[in-house]
């Protein structure tokens, strides 16, 4: 059954209508009873306007504290079949469902009797019959489109709107409008109605309580309107200089493409590269078999000596600018990239000696002398590897009495071997932003005091431990014996302990080329290392690791090198002249490069007998980054100063 309603667009959008929505909502935690009251009012005006019938009575159902939806009452207007007569007295019901908020779109109690099925939505906009679930998509239309929920504009923003609101208003999350996939039929929770907060702007707020404040509001809309114009200004120019790269690269595509076909081996120069090869054994005499293996290892460890030398020149860069200038907020974050690549390529080499260890010692031997006075010695690309890292000319082994650079084949390579060694290495790059690091994120606070503390209570605890159990060690082979012996180890170590916190000792370490780190650059590591979960810190922890991984990985090279020299030649000197195994032994001894990284982990103590930071510093962490100040830690944002 369905009854035609004339003008009912109208009146979902009336005054009235929207009157009673935001009473029944304003009352959803009030005195249900008087939302009763001045509903039957309101209702008496509102009903004869949509269906032309007298006033009816309201009667109220359901608990008076409960948030229920709103329903038209059973029986008479339509449910039970009949339409009421005209002066009949029909007792309206307002259902309250526990738990749900009020909606006038609950399908169990039609706003409008429907006596011809359902409709279409075009059709219940062309006749004016609506029922149901198409009232109610109506009436959110009609809402929506209200000039009541308007979004509130920005003042001085013409661009777009921007709705604030109180941080006290509360809205009733109500089920959506019928236009979900649920469709018609389903649970409220999963229909697609319109949501009350989007329709009823509701603020439970005291009557002396405002929601917009207006010395608060100018305050933010100024507030707003700056940053809202520094952005657009730096989002224009970004745009603009974005669209323009876009454009250059789209033409320089279509340049190379129009200019040149290009094929996969002249990309590679595969001509070049395939023909490499010249086995000295062929040319000479008769060519040995595996002597193609051992050129193609040492050519492809060129290959990645060259990948490593774009890396290491690239975080040298970075680093330089940063340490003289300033780090861009991703500097860093390039730079752990740069080194875990390093980290990569270096794994490869030291696994390709097992492809090299399958070649037999006789087979080796077989073309061995043809291979001299070259040595790979004369690697001009590793010796720049080793310089741009930062070993120095004093860790550097010398055979035959000479530098090293002198024993390369050319002057050309000699010179540009010397170049590498100009300016300042990774390494001591590294130091010099280490020394800054501790001023810039926690500034006027002592790190060596607070680990001297530290040092202090966890001896304090042992003491204690040993007292309780003196006999803990008694027996271990080496171990010392009895309570007092216990009691002085313990007092041995604590004293080496803090000594290496100590400013005047450290130099002197410094001063015998034991350290080389400054004592700051070596308590900010410390520091690194010791919490490296924080966020501000979690990529200088990274960024340390894998250069200490570079440095290990480097020394496994060296050794699986020296142990297949061992096993191909034994004892017998290098084909370039040096001692052979002997030499290579020497150098692994003392081409470490960063051995203040590695020596950190001698200062830490474990988790358990870290005091927690000291508040200042845990927040002043949560603010910073890496960052763009010289020393390469700032605030990440101006307004995390403003919380400083």
């Amino acid at each position: 059954m369905s009854a035609r309603v004339e003008g009912a667009d109208a009146a979902f959008g009336s005054p009235v209508f929207m009157g009673a929505a935001l009473l029944v909502a304003a009352n959803r935690q009030g005195s249900w009873e008087h939302a009763g009251h001045g509903l039957e009012g309101l209702v008496n005006s509102f009903l004869p306007r949509v269906t032309g019938r007298p006033p009816l009575h309201l009667k109220v159902v359901g608990d008076a504290a409960g948030a229920g939806a709103v329903g038209w009452a059973k029986g008479k207007l339509g449910v039970d079949g009949g339409v009421p007569a005209v002066g009949e007295d029909v007792p309206l019901v307002l259902k309250m469902r526990a738990q749900a908020p009020p909606s006038f779109w609950d399908p169990e109690s039609p706003v409008i009797p429907n006596t011809d099925g359902d409709e279409s939505e075009g059709a219940a906009h062309t006749s004016g019959q609506f029922s149901g679930e198409w009232a109610g998509r109506v009436a959110g239309r009609e809402w929506a489109a209200s000039t009541r929920m308007q979004s509130v504009k920005s003042k001085g923003n013409g661009k777009g709107s921007q709705r604030r609101l109180s941080p006290t208003a509360e809205f009733p999350s109500g089920p959506a409008g019928p236009d979900g996939p649920a469709g018609p039929g389903s649970s409220d929770a999963s229909r697609g109605r319109p949501e009350w907060q989007q329709m009823l702007m509701r603020h439970n707020c005291s009557s002396d309580e405002e929601s917009f404040k207006a010395e608060s509001d100018d305050a933010s809309v100024k507030s707003l309107e700056d940053s809202d114009n520094e952005m657009q200004k730096v989002t224009d120019d970004d745009v603009r200089a974005s669209e323009k790269r876009a454009g250059d690269r789209a033409l320089a595509v279509r340049a190379a493409m129009a200019n040149r076909v290009l094929s996969y081996k002249e990309y590679l120069h595969l001509d070049k590269v395939l023909q490499a090869q010249y086995p000295q054994s062929a040319i000479f005499d008769t060519e040995v078999h595996d002597e193609m293996l051992f050129i193609i290892i040492h050519q492809t460890y060129e290959l990645w000596f060259k990948q490593m030398l774009h890396e290491l020149d690239a975080m040298h860069e970075i680093f330089e600018r940063g340490v003289d200038e300033s780090f861009g907020p991703d500097d860093i974050g390039v730079c752990c990239g740069r080194a875990s690549r390093c980290v990569r390529i270096m794994k490869v080499l030291v696994q390709q000696m097992d492809v090299l260890e399958t070649m037999d010692p006789l087979s080796f031997l077989d073309f061995r002398d043809f291979l001299n006075p070259a040595s790979g010695f004369q690697s001009v690309q590793f010796r720049k590897i080793e310089n741009k890292l930062g070993l120095r000319q004093d860790q550097r082994i010398q055979h035959s009495g000479c530098p090293y650079h002198q024993h390369l084949a050319s002057r050309a390579e000699q010179e540009e071997a010397l170049e590498s060694e100009k300016g300042r290495s990774v390494g001591q790059l590294l130091g010099q932003w280490l020394g800054g690091l501790l001023r810039d994120v926690a500034p006027g606070w002592d790190f060596s005091a607070y680990m001297r503390g530290a040092i202090e209570q966890a001896a304090e605890h042992d003491r204690e431990a040993i007292t309780m159990y003196p006999h803990a060690r008694v027996g271990v082979p080496g171990a010392p014996q009895g309570k007092a012996a216990m009691l002085s180890e313990l007092e041995v170590k604590r004293e080496a302990h803090l000594k290496l916190f100590d400013p005047q000792a450290h130099e002197e370490l410094v001063r015998k080329g034991i350290r080389q780190f400054s004592f700051d650059a070596t308590m900010a590591c410390v520091f690194i290392q010791s919490f490296p979960t924080e966020q501000a810190l979690q990529s200088a922890h990274r960024l340390v690791t894998h250069l200490v991984e570079i440095d290990e990985l480097l020394l496994m090279w060296r050794q699986r090198h020296s142990m297949v020299v061992m096993r191909m030649v034994g004892s017998k000197n290098g084909t370039g002249g040096s001692s052979g195994h002997a030499y290579l032994n020497a150098v692994i001894a003392k081409a470490r490069i960063f051995t203040d990284l590695c020596h950190s982990s001698h200062y830490l103590l474990p988790r358990a007998s870290m005091p927690p930071l000291p508040p200042s510093v845990r927040d002043r962490l949560a603010m910073v980054g890496l960052g763009r100040r010289r020393g390469a830690m700032e605030p990440r944002s101006e307004r995390a100063k403003s919380f400083s």
